[in-house]
């Protein structure tokens, strides 16, 4: 699996933990406490997925930058080729 793969596993895993938490949070059975709990958890979850999104755009460009730049041995060393 590559590193792009694995984190887009990650992602759907925290959505669906994501997606249970807030159906819990929808059945109003928690107290305050078990609320607020749950509220932080989805905070969490939302910003693991912001680092996680910005990481698979990071390597996106850094293999798009990889594949269009030249190799060392087409740069110029010493002014000549």
């Amino acid at each position: 699996m590559t590193e792009k793969e694995t984190l887009l596993y990650l992602s759907s895993q925290i959505k669906e933990r994501r997606n249970e938490v807030t159906e819990d949070m929808a059945r109003g059975t928690a107290d305050l406490a078990g609320y607020q709990h749950a509220c932080g958890q989805v905070r969490g979850f939302d910003t693991v997925q912001m680092f996680i999104a910005d990481i698979i755009a990071k390597l996106t460009k850094d293999n798009e930058d990889f594949e269009s730049s030249p190799t060392d041995s087409v740069v110029k060393i010493g002014g000549k080729k």
